[in-house]
């Protein structure tokens, strides 16, 4: 058998910064999973599960702001997954929220994106990340984030162009 080791105990402090990173970080959190795609009722399970996988290493983490927006993207390309399955299961009906005419186009257009695509534009354009931050969140290359939003900007151009 392994030898299991013990886990120190949260102090008062680590929970008190945590509530604080917490209360800092959520509506950006919910914010993020929607641009990503996620539902609304969903976005907030997905939001709650990022800092549950957080708060688990919290202590540990030297960037819990970075690490919270990797598992972000993570959770949202699962939740993307498992909702492609139940498509295909269910031919579920998806519904939009009322947004202007120009942004539900362009909400349209991101949606009919490979999820890579409309990650790396989503993360870059609307979160204002940068190619190293993009590419460490989807395990590529900066270079591979370069040729994606190349690739979703052309698709994007061409959809959108009248």
């Amino acid at each position: 058998m392994g030898v299991q080791q013990e886990q120190s105990p949260v102090t008062v402090a680590d929970a008190d910064l945590f509530a604080a990173f917490y209360q800092a970080e959520y509506s950006s959190a919910v914010r993020l999973t929607r641009a990503l795609g996620v539902s609304t009722a969903a976005s907030e399970d997905v939001v709650q599960e990022a800092f549950v996988r957080v708060h688990e290493r919290f202590c540990a983490l030297d960037n819990p702001g970075g690490y919270l927006r990797t598992v972000i993207v993570n959770l949202c390309r699962d939740w993307h997954r498992r909702q492609g399955r139940e498509r295909r299961h269910l031919a579920a009906v998806v519904l939009v929220p009322p947004v202007s005419l120009g942004a539900r186009e362009l909400l349209d257009v991101l949606a009919r994106l490979p999820y890579r695509w409309r990650t790396v534009l989503v993360l870059r354009y609307w979160a204002d990340w940068s190619e190293r931050e993009i590419a460490t969140a989807l395990g590529c290359r900066p270079g591979t984030v370069k040729t994606l939003a190349a690739r979703g900007l052309g698709r994007l151009r061409k959809e959108l162009s009248p």
